[in-house]
């Protein structure tokens, strides 16, 4: 059980860490996105970044009830 409460919570920290990463090694993907749409005061683009990535930390709610349903001392 606890292998997929960690499998929730890491894809989401991933993604929450690849601001920077991205920004120093100049890769592609939405933490570089975020950064040059927050350098160029594109809101737009900001709140779906924030967005996306908000929607992988709701992610982990699944993940929770999963855990719930396949151990029986969870309930």
């Amino acid at each position: 059980m606890p292998l997929i409460a960690v499998i929730g919570l890491s894809s989401a920290r991933l993604l929450e860490g690849s601001a920077m990463s991205e920004t120093v090694f100049s890769g592609p993907g939405i933490g570089n996105y975020l950064t040059n749409a927050l350098l160029n005061a594109d809101m737009n683009a900001v709140l779906g970044a924030t967005l996306a990535i908000g929607v992988f930390f709701g992610i982990d709610k699944p993940f929770d009830l999963l855990c719930r349903i396949l151990d029986p001392r969870a309930r």
